[in-house]
């Protein structure tokens, strides 16, 4: 069967590596007699998930053009070295013994919950990505058609739209690290500082 071919105008993508914020992409036009190789980023950072390809470069040398789309994987491998070496918390990710395993029949909502491993990049596998309180959505609720959770990164602060099949289960309490436990008592205290901030302007 044969696959839709991806394109980008008249390039055809031959090689693309996702790398932290941005994907890398190689490109051949065979009937551009002028610029037949072509690299690109690539995106998908706006409301609509649509592909945004930015920072274009062609040439008719395939060995100049394979050199450029190597040196902005690297680049891109030094911007993850950066961020993880900023980390202060240890990245060993969770791992299900440490869960009590996701159970449709059990809310999450306000509770503490570990992210699959599989669900994120291969470079974001760590502890730091994982562990998110789960505050609302139709997913969160026990025996419910939806599947949607919303979420805050508990080192980041970060809002985030999950699926219920993402969630591995809730962290036991014995294996929530010191950090995490800091963390959680500054989003709640945010969390409800907000609401009674709403409550008294309605």
């Amino acid at each position: 069967m044969n696959e839709e071919k991806r394109m980008v105008d008249t390039f055809e993508v031959k090689n693309a590596i996702h790398i932290g914020d941005k994907e890398v992409l190689f490109c051949e036009d065979n009937t551009n007699a002028d610029y037949p190789y072509m690299v690109c980023n690539c995106t998908w950072d706006n409301p609509l998930g649509v592909d945004h390809f930015f920072e274009a470069k062609a040439s008719t040398d395939y060995l100049e053009m394979m050199t450029e789309f190597t040196d902005r994987i690297q680049a891109q491998l030094e911007v993850i070295r950066e961020e993880r070496d900023k980390i202060s918390v240890p990245l060993q990710p969770f791992m299900p013994q440490q869960c009590t395993l996701n159970d449709y029949g059990v809310s999450i909502e306000n509770k503490v919950v570990v992210i699959r491993p599989e669900r994120l990049r291969p470079e974001y596998r760590t502890a730091d990505k994982q562990l998110v309180l789960a505050t609302g959505g139709f997913g969160a609720h026990a025996n419910s058609r939806g599947r949607a959770v919303y979420t805050v990164n508990l080192y980041s602060g970060k809002e985030s739209r999950w699926n219920r099949e993402d969630i591995l289960g809730i962290i036991k309490p014995e294996h929530l690290p010191d950090w995490a436990k800091e963390r959680l008592k500054q989003i709640q205290t945010e969390m409800q500082a907000k609401q009674k901030k709403h409550e008294q302007v309605r």
